[in-house]
Formats: C-alpha cells, structure tokens, sequence
C-alpha cells in the first residue's frame, strides 16, 4: 500500500514538472465567451437592466476610493428596501438555453445596517427563477441546476466573492429567466428580516467553454470485468442524482464502467411531489377503474432530466447502452405526510384504508405507465423497480409499524422509521396490493423488487423472508427478486450471515441483487497518511471478499445478476452527510466507501473487482484470506462506531453456525418453510484451494502445509544455532 501511494505522489509530481515544461501555447486556457450581464460593473448610471425586482426601493451607484478586486471599483447599491424580495435582478432570458452549462461570479457587502444582525439575517444567496411551462420555480444551493458556493453569511463591510455554475435542463422549453442577488432574511423572507442596504459589482455570467473531460483511460472497463465473469446479462449500476448529471467526470466514469444507473432520489414520491412535503402541490383529477378521484400533481421533471440525458447516451454509444432502475415506489420516508389525509391535508384526519388504496393504485399506475408503458418516451429503458422498500423493522424483525421511534410524531412531514402506510392500514395488506398494481401496470419485462437494509442481520432476515414470501404467494402479485441494498461495515456482515441471506432470499423469490453497495468505516479515518492507507486496505479487502463469496454461490446455481454501488466517487457519497435513514451514517467521519476517489481515478477497491493480481499488489495481500467461521469471528471482534454496523449481534459475535439461525427464528415466532435450508458450511473449489493454501474439504489451510512450515522454521533455528556456538567458541580459542 505505501508502494501504491509512493506511485501516486511521484506520478503526480512528474505531470505537474510535464506540464511546467509544455510549450506555451499548449497551456493557453480555452478562450472565454463574452459576458451577457448588462451594466456588470455599475459603471453606467442606468440602472433600469438591475430593476427587475426593486419595487418600492431605489438603485444607485457610486465608486470605491480603491478597486474592489482588479481594477473594478464600482459598484451598486440597493436602499430603501420595503421587502426581502426586493434585491438586484436581471432577466437573461434571452442568453440562456436549456442543455447548455453557464458560469457566473459576482462580489457582495453589506453595509453598516447589518452590524449585530443574527447570521440568518446576514445571508446573501444567489437565487435566480425560471419559468417553463406556465409554472416559476425558485431555485437557489438545493436545486441540481445550481453549483458552487451560492448561499454565504456574509460579515458588514467585507466584499465577499460568490461563484459556480447553472446548468438549466428542464422538459419543457424555457419562458423566462431572471438572476436574483438576494437578502432575504429569516425562513426564506418569511421570518425576520433586516432590510438593509447592501452592494453589488463584477457579475460575470457567461456560458462555460468546453473543457475536454479526462478520466483514466488505461484501465479495464468495470462492467466487462463483473460480466465476463458472472454472466454477460449482470448489472453493474450506481446510484447518480440531479446534482451529477452536471459533473461531466462523474458521467465519463458512469458512461465507462456501468452499464445501468438507479436514479437515487428523482423517482421517490417526495421528488416526484415537487418536494413539496409540507403541503399538497395542488390537486387535479383521474380516472380509475370507472370513478374519478382527486390527486396530487406529479412532477416528472426532475426524473426525466436524468432519463433524457440517458436516452442520448445510448444513441452516442448503442455498443453500450444504459438501464435504469426505478427507486422506488411505496416507502415510509421521502412519502409526505399529507399524502395520508383527507383532502391531501396533514392537519385533517386520516383517510380510511379503501380510500389510501384507491391513492396507492393510482400512484402506482400513473408512474409505471407514465415510464414504462408502450407509448411511453423511455419503454424499454428500465430494467427493474423497487416496488416497496424498508418495511421490516430493525427492533422486532417482523413489518415496520408507525411506533418505531418514540421520538419521531407522525405529523412530521416525513419520516425516518415510522410508517404511515401501516398507520393506516395495520398490515401488511399495503404491501401485498402494491406488488399487486405493480404487476398489473408495470411492463412484464421490467422487474420488480423488494428492497431492503440490514438485510444480513440474523433477526431481520427471517422477517424479510417472511415478507417475500407472502408477497409470492399472494393472488395477483409479481416479484422477481430480493433487493440486498448493501450498505455494509468493516466487520459486518460477517460472509456467513451474507451467504445465509442470500440462500434464504434466493429460495424465496430466485434471485438477489445488490443495489446499494457501499463500505462504512465508522470512524476509523484520524486524517494521517498511514490512517488512509489502512482504511483504503480494508475497504478494498471487504469488497474482495465479498465479490469472492459472490463467485462461490454463483458456482452452485445461486443467481446474483446485479451489483449496484450507492454513489460513483467517495466524496459525493451520502456517507459524507448525516441520515435517519436505514444504513446511513453519522457525518462525523470522512469516509471512503467507493471505488473511486474524489480526483475520479480507480481505487484498489476498484482492482478488487476486475484484477486480482493488481488488488494484492496495491494492498500488499499476499494470499487470499480464508473464509472460515474462525475468520469471521475475528473479524467482528474489531468493530466500528458505523451505524450500518449497528446490527452486529451476539451470534455474530460467536459462532455463525445454523443452530444460532434456528434460535433466532425461534424467538421471532415466524414460520420457516421446512425445506428451506440455510447452509452455513463454506463450499472451496479445488482449484481455490490450489490457488489459496486452504484445504477443500474443510475451508482452512491444510494441517500438513502448518505443520511442515513450523518444522522448517524450528530446523532452521537450530542449525543456526549451531553455527553461531561454534564460531563463539573459535572466537574464543583464538583470543
């Protein structure tokens, strides 16, 4: 591993001294496009471009006694302000494009006004709207289209720089843009607010040149490795965002090494509901089965900018084409609240269980049909669908319920582990029919998913089989298989608790996918270089373990025909963040859980997957590890603070043998289909044994090869030993 970093620093240093000595010509940057702001540097007294959003308050200019930065020195000022939304403004409707990426920076300070302010009131954001449509959405630091340090609290009197991109990719055409510089106090504008007088100057907004995108290019592509191996027809996904489909490096690793995406928050009910949690975003009517009912307006917008940019790949590439899958359809989080009340109200009463049903259906029906029905824009494009996610409970390991958390009222307009859909229903029954509608709206060739967390723990495993199974034997359901979402620790899962799952799911519904993959390190990183190395070792070493034990049941019969990674490069992972979601993290340490790093080169996690020689080149492992219980309990004797490693239980702990799996399931009084048979003993081709030193029939290295090592070794010792006596003695003799 110091070998590894000590070739990264001298490769890294050897291009910096390669690019020192280029030619100058071939360093010149690309040419900037013009500026399109009016007035950009208030050096003109007509103010009326800046005018958009004055109102009742006044412009004006004046020069500073020394630059402000450069040679620009003056500036705008705003006074006079009766609104927050009263601020510097410009429409550029006519310089904008939808598919095009713009630049911008500007310099703020506020004036003496705001001396003592609270920082909320002290906060400048660059804040532009958009209307498409008919319809005006507000952007600002939460919107995909926008990046880069676009919300500062600024101090009164310091001329802060703000900078970053805006890349508009809307469905419908663009009516109009305007660019807003904007104080808006409290609570976006409806709290309390200073109003004070504040300047402006050098907005610089252009269109960004054209870059050339470099990745590394003298590596195997990923997907080729994983499928040449478990079958041409696997997926090898990740997870992006709205946020990514802007990082150009990020879509060259996606459009290089995957062949399908699962878009990570665009198709949740929240996303798809505007993100409006608090309220409805407004209602209109449908059709169903012969009745017309209200419901909530669905935007399609933020899923079908991802979808288009898809769509083109594959026509740029059609060698290589990209699925996706859709995530996900029912689930107790990322659902407002409201879309449980009657009259789509959080303050109402809640609906009856046949009227959640009708809202349900309908729900499901409009997506599935509006993405994967004939006449659809993207038929063909999906490949699978997570129908419910995360509706056993970690506590009982039997269906989630609404009393999960004490702490988390129901009225909150979302939820981290408490259910409303079992609020209303008090059942399962919700599950049942959504695999049902699922199965009577979606296309027959996409497939349908169960999708699940912790989903190696010994407890929660039994109920998530229970789960799959009811669905399955339900009338009029479909489920094609077992989400193992995958969010996984240093030491846990343990391979036998990951290889008993994976038995147990498969002999429900078939076959497993893993569709959220990542390695938490708890708080193992201290920040040092030697900190790195080790938890880059073991975050690779629990990926080549893992991978081994995949190509071991694969051997058997045993399908696994997904690999999905929850994210593309380490920072813009969602381990970087605090969640209350199942198999989230507690933002408290840097991790690394990918398989490239945050300048988008491979990392040896990556090796893991595609070359086994590199691998243990790069982690300095000289054989495989054995995968025996011995191993595993050693393993999770190191635990982590990860809360995915939360579920490390007492069987985990010990022994992972099937008597302990009995006992669980004995506890949790759930009924196990006699022939199901979880199988604990570790099964070792015979030319892995050659390969890694470890006995075929039993899992552990041959007593033999022991035996005769430590012979040697002691041998070895004596004779030199002996030698070391008898030159002392001569020493001796001749003195």
């Amino acid at each position: 591993m110091k070998n590894f970093f000590k070739k990264l620093v001298l490769g890294t240093v050897t291009l910096a001294m390669t690019l020192t000595l280029l030619p100058q010509a071939s360093m010149t940057a690309h040419a900037a496009n013009p500026n399109f702001i009016d007035n950009w540097d208030f050096s003109s007294s007509d103010m009326s471009s800046w005018a958009v959003a004055t109102d009742a308050s006044k412009l004006s200019v004046a020069t500073s006694d020394t630059p402000i930065y450069g040679t620009v020195s003056s500036y705008g000022i705003i006074s006079g302000r009766t609104s927050p939304y009263e601020c510097f403004a410009q429409d550029i409707t006519a310089y904008i494009e939808n598919g095009k990426e713009y630049e911008f920076s500007f310099y703020v300070c506020l004036s003496s006004d705001y001396a003592g302010a609270p920082a909320d009131q002290r906060t400048v954001d660059f804040a532009p709207y958009v209307t498409v449509g008919g319809a005006t959405s507000y952007l600002g630091s939460y919107s995909p289209e926008l990046k880069g340090n676009l919300s500062q609290v600024l101090e009164p009197g310091v001329w802060t720089k703000f900078e970053g991109t805006f890349s508009p990719d809307f469905a419908a055409p663009i009516e109009q843009v305007v660019i807003r510089l904007l104080e808006q106090g409290t609570n976006y504008g409806q709290g309390e607010c200073t109003l004070g007088d504040y300047y402006v100057t050098g907005m610089v907004m252009r269109e960004k040149s054209e870059e050339p995108v470099v990745i590394q290019d003298d590596v195997p592509r990923l997907s080729d490795s994983i499928t040449s191996v478990l079958g041409e027809d696997t997926i090898v996904g990740c997870a992006i965002t709205g946020n990514d489909i802007s990082d150009k490096k990020i879509i060259a690793l996606v459009r290089k090494h995957h062949n399908a995406i699962t878009i990570g928050n665009e198709l949740k009910p929240d996303a798809l509901f505007n993100y409006s949690n608090g309220r409805c975003p407004g209602t209109t009517t449908a059709e169903l089965n012969g009745e017309t009912i209200t419901v909530p307006v669905i935007d399609y917008s933020r899923a079908e900018k991802i979808l288009n940019q898809v769509l083109k790949w594959n026509e740029e590439d059609p060698e290589h084409p990209i699925k996706v899958r859709g995530h996900v359809l029912v689930w107790h989080s990322q659902t407002p609240e409201w879309f449980f009340h009657e009259d789509y109200d959080p303050n109402k009463d809640y609906v009856s269980k046949e009227e959640m049903d009708k809202r349900l259906e309908w729900y499901i029906k409009t997506v599935l049909e509006h993405f994967t029905a004939p006449d659809s824009k993207y038929y063909g494009l999906f490949y699978g669908w997570d129908v419910v996610n995360e509706a056993v409970s970690d506590g009982t390991c039997t269906y989630r319920s609404d009393k999960e958390n004490s702490n988390e009222p129901l009225s909150q307009s979302t939820h981290g582990s408490n259910s409303s859909w079992w609020h209303v229903y008090q059942s399962e029954e919700y599950i049942i029919n959504a695999f049902r509608y699922a199965n009577k709206y979606a296309d027959p060739n996409v497939e349908l998913y169960y999708n699940d967390y912790n989903e190696c723990s010994s407890g929660k495993r039994i109920g998530i089989f229970n789960l799959l199974t009811a669905v399955k034997e339900a009338e009029g359901t479909r489920i094609d298989g077992m989400g193992m979402q995958g969010h996984y620790g240093i030491a846990s899962p343990t391979m036998n608790d990951f290889e008993n799952s994976v038995r147990l799911y498969t002999n429900a519904v078939g076959k497993v996918q893993i569709t959220e993959w990542d390695i938490n390190i708890g708080s193992s990183y201290d920040g040092t270089e030697e900190s790195l190395e080790q938890v880059t070792r073991d975050v690779a070493n629990r990926y080549y373990r893992f991978y081994n034990k995949i190509q071991l049941l694969a051997r058997e019969g045993i399908v696994i025909d997904g690999l999905t990674f929850w994210g593309t490069i380490d920072s813009r992972s969602w381990l970087q963040s605090s969640s209350n979601v199942g198999g989230g993290s507690d933002g408290k340490g840097r991790q690394f859980p990918l398989l490239f790093d945050d300048d988008y080169n491979v990392k040896p996690s990556f090796w893991a997957f595609v070359d086994k020689d590199k691998y243990l080149e790069l982690t300095e492992v000289s054989t495989e590890t054995p995968d025996t219980s011995k191993e595993e309990t050693k393993d999770t004797e190191s635990t982590t603070d990860s809360k995915t490693n939360s579920d490390v239980s007492k069987e985990d702990q010990t022994a992972t043998d099937t008597s302990k799996d009995d006992d669980a399931n004995a506890d949790t009084n759930v009924k196990v289909d006699a022939d199901v048979k979880v199988d604990t003993d570790v099964k070792v081709d015979a030319d892995v044994a050659v390969n890694t030193g470890v006995d075929a029939a039993t899992g552990t290295p041959a007593l033999g090869i022991i035996i005769g090592v430590i012979a040697v070794v002691v041998v070895a010792a004596i004779a030199i030993g002996a030698v070391l006596a008898i030159r002392s003695r001569k020493s001796k003799s001749d003195n």
